[in-house]
Order: C-alpha cells, then sequence, then structure tokens
C-alpha cells in the first residue's frame, strides 16, 4: 500500500506513488492527523521548535495514523502490512542516509514490512507568528517523563521525587476522564513534594481516515503499536524546549517491556515493544545518528512490577494515590455496561496487565481498590466460559502452567525470541520473567479450587 503524508493540500504524491492514500498535516487547514502539541510548545514560549525534533515528531505521528487506520485484515495474511511511506522533512540530508534503519526499526515495533523515503519541505508545522497569552511553566522541572496514569509511570514519578528530582509528567489524552485522573495525581506530588515540583502536560492526536482517487480507505486497526512512539517523540519535543540535554524517562517494568508471548499462538500479538531493550537501543542509535542528543532512560528496565511497587510502597504519595492508577488495557470499555459496570475509567481486573497489576500488589493493603472483577476464581472462568472475557486471562494462567513445566535454558530461549538481546541482558530477563511469573501463581493460588485446577 502506497502512503503520502503531507502538511500542505498542495503537495500531491509523486507518480511512484500511483494511488496513495494522503495523510495530511495542514495545522491551518483540513488535516487528517490532528493534534494539538504544537499548542503546547506555543505555551511554552517557543515560537518554532528546532527543525530536526519537528521532523521527528511529524515522523512519528505519522506513523502512529498509519498504524492506526491500516487494517491488517486488508493484506494477503490478515497481519503483516506492506507499507510505503513517503514522509516531507526538514533536515533532508539527516533523514535519508538512515531510511533502512527506520524500516527496520518499525518492522520490529510493529510487525510489518515498511518502505520508509524522505522528502524535502520548507513546511514548518510548528511555526507560529505570536506568542500564546496562555503561558505553561515549566520552571523547576529538571526531567521529562512519560506519565499515563498506569501503576509503573506513576511509581516512577514517585521514584524521581523521592531522588530530590522535578520532573514535566507528559501524558497522552485518549480519554477525558483518565486525563482528569492524571491531573489529580501530578497534584497530590505537588501537595505531598512541596520542595519541589510536578508538572503535568497533556496532549491528543487523533487521525481521520485517509483518500485516494478511489476515496476514503475503509477500516481500522486496534493494536496500536505506534502510538508508544508517538507518546516518546512527543515527549523529546518537550525535552528539547527545556534543554537538549534533558534527560526522557520511561518508566516501565522489564518483563511487560520484554513482551514474551503468553502462549505460542499469541506470538506477535503483543501491544508494545517500544521500552524493549533492542528497541531502545536502535532508537537510541537513530536520535545519535541526526544530533538527537536527549538520553531516554527506563530505570525499572531489568525490575518486576512487584519489585517496583515494594520499593515506594511506604511513602505517601503513593498510599495517596496507587488506587487511582489505570492499568487496564480497555478502561473506558462501555461494553461492560451490559454487567451493570458504569463507573469509568475503571480497572477490569481480568485483563492481561491487570493481572500483573495485582500480582505486583500482593504486599499493600488493595481494600480500598475498585476493579469490575476484583477476584479472578474458577466460578469467573465457568460463568465466563463462553465469552472472549476469559482470553486474557486463560492466556495467563496457561503462561504460568508452562513455565512450572520449563528449564532455564527454555526461558533464555523465549526471551531470546523478542529481539536481539546480549548474554547479560538475556541472564538478567531470566530472573524478571522467574519473578514475575511467581508472582502470578501466588496471586492464582489465592483461590484453592483455581491453584488446583491450574497445577499449582
Amino acid at each position: 500500500m502506497n502512503i503520502w503524508i503531507n502538511k500542505n493540500s498542495s503537495d500531491l504524491p509523486a507518480d511512484n506513488f500511483d494511488n496513495a492514500y494522503i495523510f495530511s498535516l495542514n495545522r491551518k487547514g483540513y488535516s487528517t492527523i490532528f493534534t494539538n502539541l504544537s499548542d503546547t510548545w506555543l505555551r511554552l514560549g517557543a515560537l518554532s521548535i528546532e527543525s530536526i525534533y519537528e521532523d521527528l515528531f511529524i515522523i512519528a505521528i505519522s506513523i502512529f495514523a498509519i498504524d492506526k487506520r491500516v487494517s491488517r485484515s486488508k493484506f494477503k495474511d490478515h497481519w503483516t502490512r506492506e507499507l510505503k511511506v513517503s514522509i516531507p522533512v526538514i533536515e533532508i540530508d539527516k533523514w535519508v542516509p538512515i531510511a533502512k534503519k527506520w524500516n527496520e526499526l518499525l518492522s520490529f515495533l510493529t510487525g510489518d514490512i515498511w518502505e520508509l523515503s524522505f522528502r524535502k519541505t520548507n513546511d514548518r508545522y510548528s511555526l507560529r507568528k505570536r506568542h500564546s497569552r496562555i503561558k505553561l511553566d515549566l520552571n523547576g522541572c529538571n526531567v521529562v517523563c512519560l506519565f499515563s496514569g498506569g501503576l509503573d509511570s506513576f511509581c516512577g514519578a514517585i521514584t524521581l521525587l523521592e531522588q530530590g528530582v522535578s520532573p514535566c509528567l507528559i501524558g497522552h489524552n485518549e480519554y477525558p476522564k483518565l486525563r482528569k485522573k492524571q491531573n489529580c495525581l501530578a497534584t497530590m506530588f505537588r501537595e505531598e513534594y512541596k520542595k519541589q515540583t510536578a508538572k503535568f502536560i497533556s496532549f491528543t492526536a487523533n487521525s481521520r481516515a485517509p483518500e485516494n482517487a478511489q476515496g476514503k480507505l475503509k477500516g481500522n486497526e486496534n493494536t496500536s503499536r505506534g502510538r508508544s512512539l508517538l507518546f516518546l517523540c512527543a515527549a523529546l519535543t518537550i525535552a528539547s524546549i527545556m534543554g537538549n540535554d534533558i534527560p526522557v524517562y520511561i518508566p516501565e517494568n522489564g518483563f511487560i517491556g520484554l513482551n514474551i508471548p503468553l502462549t505460542n499462538s499469541r506470538k506477535g500479538s503483543c501491544s508494545t515493544r517500544t521500552t524493549h531493550p533492542y528497541f531502545l537501543k536502535y532508537f537510541k542509535i537513530i536520535l545519535e545518528t541526526v544530533g538527537i542528543k536527549n538520553p531516554i532512560l527506563n530505570p525499572f528496565a531489568f525490575l518486576t512490577k512487584r519489585e517496583i511497587v515494594n520499593s515506594v510502597k511506604n511513602t505517601m504519595a503513593f498510599k495517596r494515590g496507587f488506587a487511582d492508577t489505570i492499568s487496564c488495557s480497555h478502561p473506558c470499555n462501555r461494553g461492560l455496561n451490559k454487567y451493570g459496570i458504569q463507573e469509568y475509567p475503571l480497572n477490569c481486573g481480568y485483563c492481561y496487565p491487570c493481572l500483573i497489576r495485582k500480582s505486583s500488589l500482593l504486599n499493600v493493603n488493595t481494600s480500598n481498590e475498585k476493579y469490575w472483577m476484583k477476584d479472578i476464581s474458577l466460578e469467573f472462568f465457568d460463568k465466563f466460559s463462553n465469552s472472549d472475557i476469559i482470553n486474557d486471562s486463560t492466556a495467563v494462567i496457561n503462561s504460568v502452567y508452562r513455565y512450572a513445566h520449563i528449564n532455564d535454558d527454555e526461558i533464555r530461549r523465549l526471551i531470546s525470541c523478542t529481539g536481539k538481546l546480549s548474554v547479560e541482558e538475556i541472564n538478567k530477563f531470566v530472573r524478571v520473567y522467574k519473578q514475575t511469573m511467581n508472582d502470578l501463581a501466588e496471586l492464582f493460588s489465592k483461590d484453592t479450587k483455581l491453584k488446583e485446577y491450574i497445577g499449582l
């Protein structure tokens, strides 16, 4: 499939992009891709951001839009998309030599076949003529930290604050109610750490269906692996305004970052690989090649979620806020209305991220936590035996059963299959994997019938 990204409506596809679907980033006119992040840059005092950072953001939001709007069902195997994409950039001489690296990185990230090409443009997406009367003040902030409102990013913010650091927290606003929770948590951080600050910035990004001569592209895609890349690149643009040496933190536990398929049938179905060590190393090479120097750090790369929680669980900030964090893969799923649940956002309690969350809180009093399904029992599986609701839970249980019947060599093989890693990294991840599986086994063992059913 041919795809053409433009910054203005007069920039039409070249001859070698026959029948290309057009995604438009025309900030002043009709756009297929739209975001409010450019308003944030302006409110931070930047009439424009550095051209190399603008290029990076345009690449990232283009990937996000394509990933979101091009359905896998339109391709031969109904999974692997073949995407030929032309993206306009300002710093053409820096991007053309590394197009191949981008293709390899994106193939690892999304599981598709990418053919990115870059073309020169002088159009500026970020350029404004006047300063905004609405100001965002980041005085006092000395790092940028991704902040989804999940348990890992919540603990990441606390870890930084406990170290005496003042983070600028960046959130992607998918759901207004989720943004409200994130804002409340940031306010709580400022109340608990009065000598520091924790500013919160939320941005939106979305896409309409692209068009070609035959009309709009029908369908969309719900795997959305490109979202996390956009999240990271948006944070880098904020960091660039603060200073080219400002680090960006992406707090994510090692087990989720590694993303080992829960079962053999789930290979290639993981939601994100952006915090996988291989992805981060490769992405850093791309950034360094084009002159972007902001460090990207994951302090939790070789820790389990339970270990992360245990490191901050005695802080007042954790006690006040952990129950309001959202880890769920579908926190605003109104389909649960038929079961009498109308409170959103809400952790469902049975999806993969929710189960990892529950296993991480085994040393914490969770009496004030709210879930749609608080306890996972054998009765739960019996009740929903004919429903897709139990798919994730079943896969997690199968992964625990698999773990109980394999040795360390097999675990190393599973880890190695996720991406290129050093021997040292593999050995570190063996520990993370085994401990996380043990935590999940402990969680499931709370119900004696389920424990017996699994064979623990």
